[in-house]
Formats: structure tokens, C-alpha cells, sequence
């Protein structure tokens, strides 16, 4: 039996693999977003009235990269990841997986907090982001309103993003349900928001190479040999 990272759970809810499976998912989904996202929020405003820039990532190619307003649709997918993950990982066969790797992807990303905190950047580049209209315009106003101009590197889009898509990955090849159509649209989805970190303007390059290689190196380095 693949072990839990957090024996406390065990003490809180000893019955949880006799729970439905909708249950299990939102047990799942509710750790990640006490644990990560509300820390990741605290954390950003935190930085904002810190006002401080440790860091100099940005490269020419940064504010030679069109804003592409349309490619805040793949950003915001970002929001999707979870609730499925969350439902693979609450399949019965899978439980156990499912919160291994939930509790690692809480872990991931407070390594990436820590990397905030200590080494904060200001993103400088959403004075390029200008001349979205309509539907993009309302989701990028949305968006620069929730999220301060902070926590760069490594990109949590990236980091998490890739990491997800790993762990569906992982489950599907245990299934044999992880055929070449889907692997396509999962990494062609994710690749798109990769690109959209920078293409409008949230993030550096840089920040999307060092999730890029944090994800790597987490997956392949941690998470995985303890879900197999």
C-alpha cells in the first residue's frame, strides 16, 4: 500500500476510503486549496506591500514576445487541473495515489513559496499588456486585480500544471487508458499554458524554464517512485 505522507489524517478520518467517490475528490480538492492556494494568495499580497525585487530574470526576449490576449483562455484552464486530479485521484483503484500525490503537490508548491519569499521579483512586463477587448479584456482586468505583480519564479502555473498532467499520466498508463489522442490534447493543453504565462504578460521566461525544471525534477525525483 502506497503510505500517507500525513499520518494525522488517519487519526481524522480513519474511514475515508469507504467515502463516495465525489467525497474523496473534495477532500482532495479542499487540501490543495487550504494548503496551497490560500497560502499562494497571502503570500502574493504579502510581497506586493514588501515592494521588494531581489532578482533581475528578465531577457530582451520578455518584452520582444507579442501580448496575445486570446491566450488568457489557456492561462485560466489552470483552475481545471485540480477538480480533475482530484477526481482521478478519488477513483477506488487509485486512493491511496490520489492523496500521495495531492499531499506532494501541496509540498511543491510550498517550495516554490519558499523561492518567492526569499528571492522576490517584480514582474515588470503588464505595461505591455494593453488592448484586450470584450471577453479577454474582463479576464485580464480580473486578473491583474486578484493577483499582484509577484511570486515569479518558478511559475505555479508551470510547476503545478506539469505536474498534474504527470499524475493523469500515471494513472492512465496503470489503466491502460492513456492513449496517443489523449496524451496529445494533455500536453498540447498544457504547452499552451506554459506559452500563455509569458504571451500575456504574467510572467517571465525565466519563470516558466524554472517550473519547467522544478516539475521535472520533483516528479521524477520524489513524487513518483513513491506512487510506484
Amino acid at each position: 500500500m502506497v503510505k500517507n505522507d500525513w499520518p494525522i489524517l488517519d487519526r481524522w478520518w480513519p474511514e475515508r476510503d469507504q467515502w463516495s467517490r465525489p467525497k474523496y475528490g473534495l477532500m482532495l480538492l479542499m487540501l490543495f486549496l487550504v494548503l496551497g492556494a490560500l497560502p499562494y494568495g497571502l503570500i502574493n499580497r504579502f510581497s506586493a506591500w514588501r515592494g521588494v525585487s531581489s532578482l533581475k530574470v528578465e531577457i530582451g526576449l520578455d518584452w520582444d514576445l507579442p501580448f496575445v490576449p486570446w491566450m488568457v483562455i489557456p492561462y485560466y484552464s489552470f483552475y481545471l487541473y485540480f477538480p480533475i486530479a482530484a477526481w482521478i485521484g478519488a477513483s477506488e483503484k487509485h486512493r491511496h495515489h490520489g492523496l500521495l500525490f495531492f499531499q506532494r503537490l501541496v509540498v511543491s508548491a510550498w517550495v516554490a513559496f519558499a523561492l518567492f519569499l526569499i528571492f522576490p521579483v517584480e514582474i515588470e512586463l503588464r505595461s505591455q499588456a494593453y488592448g484586450a477587448e470584450g471577453f479577454f479584456g474582463l479576464l485580464m482586468s480580473a486578473l491583474h486585480e486578484a493577483d499582484a505583480p509577484y511570486n515569479a519564479w518558478p511559475s505555479i502555473h508551470v510547476l503545478l500544471s506539469i505536474l498534474v498532467v504527470f499524475f493523469v499520466r500515471f494513472v492512465g498508463q496503470e489503466n491502460g487508458t492513456w492513449t496517443m489522442p489523449l496524451a496529445i490534447v494533455a500536453w498540447t493543453s498544457c504547452a499552451l499554458l506554459v506559452a500563455s504565462t509569458a504571451l500575456i504578460k504574467q510572467h517571465y521566461v525565466f519563470d516558466g524554464i524554472s517550473g519547467i525544471a522544478l516539475a521535472f525534477g520533483l516528479w521524477y525525483g520524489w513524487i513518483r517512485p513513491a506512487l510506484n
